[in-house]
């Protein structure tokens, strides 16, 4: 794609030369704005197509908005108080570990509001009343029920099966966890104060970052880690409380 920047007096504006089989939806996807503010900073648009060789100008981009963490605040909650999604708030600042609390006073760049990527619609969790109706990860045996003592349900199936995520969300740990014993694992936070957990992979197949859908596969059942063999520890927890897997089915 060819830019030019052009002067006008003393602002500088960039263009853009429209290519073959552009539209106005692929081009605001890839220069990061709206077909409406595309639209509005080429008022001829309105009554005329995208014609192959035209230079389009690029709408100015709004100074990044920025928030300074507070106490209490963890990157899901910013993200659904600004209206964004974890996603956004984590490509918005490829620095930042989601592994690692944030410190009051750090300051973080919101995303752009032009930009702020959609969030399926899910179900809202609360501690005292849970409507989901997520994916079991596994269609294995329980070997061990939730217990307050093992917080978490055992489902024993052959190495390699498949581990699906139980409901949409961003992957925020996708590692060997060594220091818990749980192996290869991969946590979910599915950003209404829901977290998922899946341990004693064989193999990761989701990066930290990666936005997932109810059902995508993340991993695959192993027993690696404090394991006495092949199944998935699975683990959810609601604001900060462990809950029983099963209930939620």
């Amino acid at each position: 794609m060819t830019l030019a920047l052009l002067w006008f007096g003393s602002a500088l504006a960039a263009t853009v030369t429209v290519q073959p089989g552009d539209t106005l939806t692929r081009l605001a996807v890839r220069h990061g704005t709206s077909e409406q503010a595309l639209v509005q900073a080429n008022p001829t648009l309105r009554t005329g197509a995208l014609i192959a060789g035209a230079r389009l100008n690029l709408p100015s981009a709004p100074p990044p908005r920025g928030w300074t963490v507070r106490r209490g605040d963890t990157l899901s909650l910013i993200a659904r108080r600004q209206g964004t999604t974890l996603a956004a708030l984590l490509a918005a600042n490829p620095g930042l570990d989601p592994r690692r609390p944030l410190l009051v006073g750090q300051r973080l760049t919101l995303p752009a509001q032009g930009t702020i990527t959609r969030q399926t619609t899910t179900p809202t969790v609360r501690a005292a009343s849970i409507r989901v109706t997520p994916v079991l990860p596994v269609q294995g045996r329980v070997t061990t029920p939730f217990l307050e003592r093992h917080p978490s349900v055992d489902l024993a199936a052959p190495v390699g099966t498949p581990v699906r995520a139980a409901r949409p969300g961003v992957v925020t740990e996708s590692r060997f966890d060594a220091q818990s014993g749980w192996g290869w694992t991969v946590v979910v936070d599915h950003g209404d104060g829901m977290l998922t957990r899946y341990s004693h992979n064989s193999e990761n197949l989701a990066q930290v970052g990666a936005r997932v859908e109810a059902g995508q596969v993340i991993a695959r059942v192993g027993s690696t880690g404090n394991s006495t063999g092949p199944h998935l520890d699975y683990r959810v927890m609601v604001q900060g409380t462990p809950v029983d897997p099963l209930s939620l089915y």
